[in-house]
């Protein structure tokens, strides 16, 4: 985290977008208030040279999102954060046979995980943002996957595999933020399954291995745009939202 010391606004750059766009993207802290960020701008852009530059801000903040859509901000994303908390959840994944959950990482599933997400339409603000080339979407995503592969055990790829083909038909990715805290990332299940079936096979058995090990928070963030995955999580299997927030961008001549 970075931050410039006369105006104390904080911001990280976003190092996958930024290779990806071939421009700096920068994301600054949630709930900066706009006046603070317009004061910045300045400065900001001449010794960071943003391409583009997003924030969040509290769904029910309209002031808010109106002064930084004076400043020139537009809303790409309604986001919902949840949780999940595992201590009263009875999982089992016992019944899946053949199937089973594996942690899995390096090179031997990556292949499979990545064709399974292509595989897939995109539902982020970068595949519906008019001024963002179609293909990075996608392009993000595998690389924020191939990160998950190689990153453990900070970060994790839970893995649903035919025991008797070794196929991958399903995957979730996330990382531990403490040793009983989890924060989900994406998932995919293969197009030639059933997706709510194996959506729900998923589901259960990666529970069922993370209360295994100890964790008894799970956090997730659900795009507005996903509304599959959004009542799946609330409906089936208990999620609570904690609170809603937009995500605003402000794209820069570069």
């Amino acid at each position: 985290m970075m931050s410039m010391s006369q105006m104390q606004v904080e911001y990280n750059k976003l190092e996958v977008e930024s290779k990806l766009l071939g421009y700096p993207v920068f994301s600054i802290e949630a709930n900066t208030p706009p006046a603070e960020y317009a004061e910045f701008e300045p400065n900001f852009i001449k010794e960071q040279n943003p391409g583009y530059v997003q924030v969040m801000v509290s769904s029910t903040d309209l002031k808010a999102i109106g002064d930084y859509e004076d400043i020139g901000f537009r809303f790409v994303e309604f986001r919902l954060f949840k949780h999940l908390r595992t201590s009263q959840l009875s999982a089992s994944s016992k019944s899946y046979f053949p199937y089973r959950i594996e942690l899995i990482a390096g090179d031997e599933y990556l292949d499979q995980a990545i064709a399974m997400m292509y595989a897939h339409n995109c539902d982020d603000r970068f595949s519906i943002d008019p001024y963002i080339p179609a293909e990075i979407a996608k392009k993000r995503l595998e690389l924020y996957i191939r990160r998950s592969f190689r990153r453990f055990p900070s970060e994790f790829v839970l893995g649903l595999i035919n025991h008797h083909t070794e196929e991958l038909v399903a995957f979730r990715t996330g990382k531990f933020k403490s040793k009983n805290h989890v924060l989900y990332f994406y998932s995919y299940v293969s197009k030639s399954h059933d997706q709510h079936a194996f959506s729900a096979m998923l589901e259960t058995a990666v529970i069922e291995h993370l209360v295994a090990q100890k964790v008894s928070h799970i956090e997730a963030v659900s795009s507005g745009l996903n509304i599959a995955e959004l009542n799946e999580s609330i409906h089936d299997y208990g999620y609570v939202v904690d609170k809603t927030m937009v995500l605003l961008r402000k794209i820069y001549p570069v």
